[in-house]
């Protein structure tokens, strides 16, 4: 039983093979992510929401 469980697969190349291209780390790159900008937004709306209720302690008046 020379065979291994998994056989060899050869696979012709059209040219030589090329390693892939090193990606920056996501926090180099995370300004071009959509998701980055609607959470940069939202935390923005939250904290003017904060500072312009006086902290949210702000009361309705009678």
């Amino acid at each position: 039983m020379s065979e291994g469980k998994h056989p060899d697969h050869h696979h012709a190349q059209a040219g030589p093979v090329m390693p892939h291209k090193q990606q920056e780390p996501y926090w180099k790159r995370a300004h071009k992510d959509w998701r980055f900008w609607v959470g940069a937004v939202a935390i923005a709306i939250a904290i003017a929401v904060y500072v312009l209720t006086l902290d949210l302690s702000t009361v309705p008046h009678r």
